[in-house]
Parts: C-alpha cells; sequence; structure tokens
C-alpha cells in the first residue's frame, strides 16, 4: 500500500453543496482530495456533513490509536495487558486494516 495522504484532513464546502475532505493545505485545490460526499437534498445534509467530518478526523483516530498502543504497553501492568489482550488485538488488527493491511 502507498503512504495515505497526510493529515491534518479538513472538510469544505464545494460547489453545488457538495462537502470535500482533504488536506489542510491544498496545493491544488480539487486534486488531493481523500473524500466527497455530494448533498442530494436537504434531509441528507446532516449524514454528509458528519460522514466527512469523520472521514477528516481518520488521521487524528489512527495517530491517537496508535499512541494509545504503545503507551499501554510500555507502562501496563502484565497483569492489565493481559485482562485487556482482546481490546489490543482489536487495535492492532483496526490499525492494520486503517494502513491497508488485512484486518
Amino acid at each position: 500500500m502507498t503512504q495515505h495522504t497526510p493529515g491534518p484532513w479538513v472538510t469544505s464546502k464545494g460547489a453545488y453543496g457538495a462537502l470535500h475532505v482533504g488536506p489542510a493545505k491544498l496545493d491544488h485545490p480539487g486534486q488531493d482530495l481523500v473524500a466527497y460526499a455530494a448533498e442530494h437534498g436537504r434531509d441528507l445534509l446532516a449524514q454528509r456533513t458528519a460522514d466527512a467530518a469523520l472521514i477528516a478526523a481518520a488521521p487524528d483516530l489512527l495517530a491517537l490509536c496508535e499512541r494509545l498502543l504503545g503507551f499501554a504497553y510500555h507502562y501496563g501492568s502484565t497483569e492489565a495487558i493481559s485482562s485487556a489482550e482482546g481490546l489490543f488485538v482489536s487495535a492492532r488488527e483496526t490499525i492494520a486494516k486503517a494502513k491497508g493491511g488485512a484486518a
């Protein structure tokens, strides 16, 4: 997998009410879009806005998961890590999935 588009990502309103998600600093507006959520009717605007916000937060969420997992393994007690191993497995799988690997 190639490297994902570096964060932070932001949402912006495009033409005809479309919501764009992309890097905070676009060198070429429109060319570096990560996601595009078209507004098809007013009733979907709130859903599209929420979807775009979640997508824009993805790089930060990935970084936070990686840091939390590292912190837990570094500072956690053996007993705590053993009792939460299922959570750590899920976290590692989710991080791998976010990076394009198998879950």
